[in-house]
């Protein structure tokens, strides 16, 4: 009697995707998806279009946009695969940090 057994690499993926937290699933990927403060965004639509990305710093409390902001250029400017050329540093990575004559 033959038997078809499913491998649990093919029932790998499915499981990915159900583990995946909402946050990601649903998080915009172009900046013109991006609801929130109109100046902020268009700035970094410009930035997108024009392909010119220069060093950049956001501020702001947590849940405004940052990471999302950030990572919807990233993938503007460098595609679907942004997330192999993109390292991402939050400070809250490491609280050690001391600035050389201002701490």
């Amino acid at each position: 009697m033959d038997v078809d057994i499913e491998t649990p690499k093919a029932a790998e993926p499915q499981k990915q995707a159900l583990e995946l937290p909402w946050l990601e699933k649903y998080r915009p990927t172009l900046i013109k998806d991006i609801v929130g403060n109109v100046e902020a965004v268009a700035r970094l639509q410009v930035i997108a279009e024009e392909g010119n990305m220069p060093n950049i710093i956001l501020a702001g409390p947590p849940g405004t946009g940052k990471t999302t902001s950030i990572l919807c250029m990233a993938n503007q400017l460098l595609g679907p695969n942004f997330r192999e050329a993109v390292l991402e540093l939050n400070a809250s990575d490491d609280r050690q940090v001391t600035l050389d004559g201002y701490c």
